[in-house]
């Protein structure tokens, strides 16, 4: 007995189950398959599927949204023709046609898509690019768009999904900016806050800008992983690459230590390299908590000490140094890094030992006893401000991805790619929704 797979998608009334409309999606014998190759139906043949009944379903549903009654004076309707539009789903894109309508009064219904919801493209597909293009580059993000179409669209070019990134971008600012955002937070006594840069390459002269990141955070947030390693349970991270005097990111940091439950009582803790732009974004908040405390963070101050190459026989002492800054002695940690100099020879050792003193020298306020904060179980570095760097940054804008950028570009992933590592992606693409997309009248 031959046998075969027949797939249907019909139109029909509820009550009286009367078919009004009906589509053979596909007709096959079915066969023994030989290989797996051929067992089902492939990737290219479910899109398909999709397409036809997308088709079906559009073709009636759009009927429903044609407006009978004004919504200006509430006089009846009147057709004006049948005008074609694109329709741009997840998967799949389609003509649509839609009936125009009239009234005396003088409004007419709008002919397209766009007109009617306020996008051509479905929120899915919309969502899918920005997410896509902050992760690779537009032309990655196309072709693998197209992949899971099984097609190539001209919706899915790379043009189009910087533009979506762009759209995405600019909302999610304002958005995550907004004078609403984060409130209704559980007030906090205290806050941690990480901040931090990272050098993006321009485009057009082969120079690079620097882009600002901070991530906040409770204490009681922090989960202990290894000895090594701690993990945030819950954060809030910001970024911004714009060169408007840090504008956009002093009030993008403001809202995420809201966020977190800032209030006039909490004290934030503000751990930074020691940079004079670290340190104002810090203290732009002073007006809005309790206080605000800075101190510089001990993964930098590690890092200048191991990137200078000292003789074995000055080994000691240059540990005695580290020691003294590791307890807050920083004036003691200054003398005896004089008292190395005058022992040093070499020209490029006594310019690395120069270029620490002054680094010391310069941040003595940001120094405190690193030990028994440590023993206390208090941040002393900020390991999570790297992090949050490699995160937003460098994975997608820096390294092997050889990318030039300009500040606007650069902006609008960050704002992407740190509502991602914060995790409130999923509400804040439903504000960005609402914003975007309109309903039907």
């Amino acid at each position: 007995m031959e046998k075969g797979i027949r797939i249907i998608a019909q139109c029909y009334e509820i009550e009286t189950g009367k078919i009004i409309d009906e589509s053979i999606i596909r007709d096959d014998p079915l066969s023994k398959a030989e290989t797996l190759h051929g067992l089902g139906y492939r990737h290219v043949e479910q899109i398909d599927f999709l397409q036809k009944i997308q088709d079906l379903k559009i073709k009636h549903q759009i009927v429903l949204n044609s407006v009978k009654t004004c919504p200006t004076c509430g006089g009846k309707t009147s057709k004006r023709g049948l005008f074609s539009s694109e329709f741009h789903a997840a998967l799949t894109d389609h003509k649509v046609k839609l009936q125009r309508t009239s009234c005396r009064c003088g409004w007419i219904s709008e002919p397209s898509i766009k007109g009617i919801f306020g996008s051509s493209m479905h929120p899915d597909l919309l969502e899918k690019q920005a997410l896509q293009g902050g992760k690779e580059s537009y032309e990655k993000s196309s072709r693998s768009l197209d992949a899971e179409s099984a097609s190539k669209r001209s919706i899915n070019s790379h043009s189009q999904v910087y533009k979506s990134i762009k759209l995405c971008g600019e909302l999610l600012e304002s958005v995550r900016g907004g004078p609403e955002y984060g409130s209704g937070q559980l007030p906090a006594n205290d806050l941690y806050a990480t901040i931090d840069g990272g050098h993006i390459k321009a485009r057009g002269d082969n120079r690079s800008f620097e882009a600002m990141v901070a991530t906040v955070y409770r204490p009681e947030n922090i989960q202990y992983v290894n000895r090594n390693h701690n993990e945030l349970t819950s954060k809030s991270s910001v970024a911004s690459a714009k060169d408007d005097q840090q504008e956009a990111i002093k009030l993008l940091f403001k809202r995420a230590c809201i966020a977190q439950g800032m209030t006039k009582e909490t004290t934030v803790t503000c751990l930074a390299d020691g940079a004079d732009n670290c340190w104002s974004i810090a203290k732009s908040i002073k007006d809005d908590c309790q206080e605000v405390v800075c101190i510089l963070d001990w993964f930098h101050i590690s890092m200048k000490f191991q990137n200078i190459s000292i003789p074995e026989e000055y080994s000691e002492l240059y540990e005695k140094i580290k020691w003294h800054l590791w307890h807050g002695n920083s004036v003691t940690a200054l003398a005896k890094l004089g008292e190395l100099k005058e022992l040093i020879s070499d020209h490029k050792t006594l310019l690395k030992l120069s270029k620490l003193e002054t680094y010391i020298s310069n941040n003595q306020e940001g120094l405190v006893d690193y030990g028994a904060r440590k023993r206390e179980g208090l941040a002393y570095t900020s390991n999570v401000a790297e992090m949050t760097v490699n995160t937003l940054i460098n994975d997608r804008q820096k390294g092997k991805q050889k990318m030039l950028w300009s500040r606007e570009g650069a902006h609008n992933v960050l704002q992407i790619r740190s509502s991602i590592f914060s995790g409130t992606w999923k509400n804040d693409w439903k504000k960005l929704e609402d914003r975007i997309y309109k309903k039907a009248a």
